[in-house]
């Protein structure tokens, strides 16, 4: 009977044991989503979860202990101002549901950014709407499909709650040099997530650009391709997200979702960089874009000037040696980001990248 005393208490220890291990673990996971784990810099307003339901608390972390008049701003995506609320003085936890009473009525991504005597302070806060999407209309030319348009639910829309993280930018350390890329949720939210994701979580350790196209039928630069482990161009994460009705021009520097084939839900890991507008503009609302590089111009045309072989393979691949998430910078009030812009639908062209490169 001691023996058995004995085995189970030393089997709750190592029961205790894993599951602090797990906590860790999930904790490391929770901190590399949100991106804490990937800068030093301390974001001073985090949340406690990813997720929150809708008409529910939105409990808030507050880290900063500067003195002085302390409010959080609402902002839209160009941050022009919604609305503000002040901070109790020694507040350590705030309700943005509480701050921010019609918070549940926004359907399009918002920003939450701390002041500290009206002086934008740390990363804002991405508030993600979790909203009915509209589903896609295709027009097909034989196998090739082509995006007309989207229906939209409208009224039929539901609202589930708010996918809430601090605003980060994705760095690519490659070989060629570093590449900052700001990511575009109010285009593009669930390919947004998902691409930051995979970089917090290490899926674009050593993974090569696989396929470089410096020039398209026209003449202009074309793309860079990346996010394929295999470097086949027919490799992926294992699980596919559906396209987004994206309106962020294709544009140099400008990232966006390759896919497998004809079917423009395929989007998995595999993205491109593109080279320049005249080059990509007739993939406008056909991929989805979301996000655009703020530096390493230079490193993408560098990566675009290797020797390739037959099928736009580089005789010697370049790779990501990593990727990692970076604080965003504060977001001003009333002052666009420099590399904001207005946006404008391209040119709807059928034409699709093609062959079989996600």
């Amino acid at each position: 009977m001691k023996q058995f005393r004995n085995n189970h208490i030393l089997f709750r220890a190592r029961l205790l044991a894993l599951c602090l291990c797990a906590g860790w673990i999930g904790a490391q996971a929770h901190s590399a989503a949100y991106g804490e784990s990937n800068d030093e810099t301390a974001a001073p307003l985090t949340p406690d979860r990813l997720y929150y339901q809708v008409d529910r608390p939105i409990p808030i972390q507050i880290k900063d202990d500067q003195a002085g008049v302390r409010e959080v701003v609402l902002l839209t995506a160009s941050n022009a101002e919604v609305t503000r609320a002040t901070l109790d003085e020694n507040a350590r936890v705030a309700d943005l549901a509480a701050m921010f009473p019609n918070l549940f009525d926004l359907r399009e991504v918002h920003y939450a950014q701390l002041l500290i005597n009206d002086a934008p302070t740390g990363a804002p806060l991405t508030l993600q709407p979790m909203v009915t999407r509209p589903s896609v209309v295709l027009k097909f030319k034989g196998r090739t499909p082509s995006v007309q348009g989207w229906n939209d639910p409208g009224s039929n829309a539901v609202m589930s709650g708010f996918r809430i993280y601090v605003e980060s930018n994705v760095n690519l350390q490659t070989t060629a040099g570093d590449i900052t890329i700001a990511m575009r949720p109010d285009h593009a939210p669930n390919t947004v997530w998902n691409f930051m994701d995979l970089a917090a979580n290490g899926f674009y350790t050593h993974v090569p650009f696989h396929r470089v196209v410096a020039q398209a039928g026209n003449g202009h630069p074309f793309v860079i391709q990346a996010g394929d482990p295999s470097g086949t161009g027919g490799g992926g994460c294992a699980f596919n997200i559906d396209l987004e009705p994206s309106t962020l021009p294709h544009d140099l520097g400008v990232i966006s979702m390759a896919r497998q084939g004809h079917d423009v839900n395929t989007a998995s890991s595999q993205f491109f960089l593109c080279l320049s507008r005249q080059g990509t503009s007739f993939l406008d609302v056909q991929y989805t874009s979301f996000g655009q590089t703020i530096e390493g111009i230079d490193v993408i045309q560098t990566l675009a000037a290797v020797q390739v072989g037959p099928g736009d393979r580089p005789l010697e691949m370049p790779l990501i040696q990593t990727a990692s998430l970076q604080r965003a910078e504060p977001r001003v009030p009333g002052q666009p980001r420099s590399w904001y812009g207005a946006d404008k639908k391209g040119e709807n062209d059928a034409n699709t990248m093609g062959g079989n490169d996600r």
